[in-house]
Order: structure tokens, then sequence, then C-alpha cells
């Protein structure tokens, strides 16, 4: 639990961004709306993908830690577990 906490606070923000970022897509008028919805749309689907990392990683790998150099692979497979939720996001997938 207290896990849980440092990691909420440490994405506070991220989590008001996506939430406001939520609410902007159906608060605004849809004429206002045309290009600045993809952007939206696309910054959405970008901040929860990485959301969606974070708590996988923690979830299936909690060993894995970024604060000591001595094990690579272990956070160049964190690394990639992140940059493929984006890939993954981005398309549609």
């Amino acid at each position: 639990m207290e896990r849980l906490l440092i990691q909420l606070k440490r994405t506070w923000l991220e989590i008001l961004i996506l939430i406001g970022i939520g609410t902007a897509l159906f608060l605004i008028p849809s004429i206002e709306k045309q290009g600045l919805e993809l952007l939206l749309y696309k910054i959405l689907l970008f901040s929860a993908s990485q959301m969606h990392a974070l708590i996988l990683r923690l979830w299936m790998f909690p060993y894995i830690d970024f604060s000591s150099g001595d094990n690579r692979y272990h956070q160049l497979m964190a690394i990639a577990i992140h940059v493929t939720a984006a890939y993954v996001y981005s398309v549609g997938g």
C-alpha cells in the first residue's frame, strides 16, 4: 500500500492531465476541435500507454530498480515495455 501511495504521489500530475484531456475532448464544441481533437487524442493515448506500462511493470517486475546500475538488462526490458506500450496504443492495438 505504501508503494502505491508513493507511485500516486509521483504520477498525480499525469493522472490529472489525462482527466483534463479526456474532459476537454467531450466538452469542446466539435467545430472548434477539428485539429485539436486529433492532437489531444494522441496525447491522451500516449499518456494512457505510459500509465499502463508503469502499472504493468510494477505489477509484473517489481524487482527492476533504476537507482542501481547493476542490472542493465532488466532496465532495458523495462524501457522496452514502455516503448512497446506507446507503439501499441498509437496504432490502435
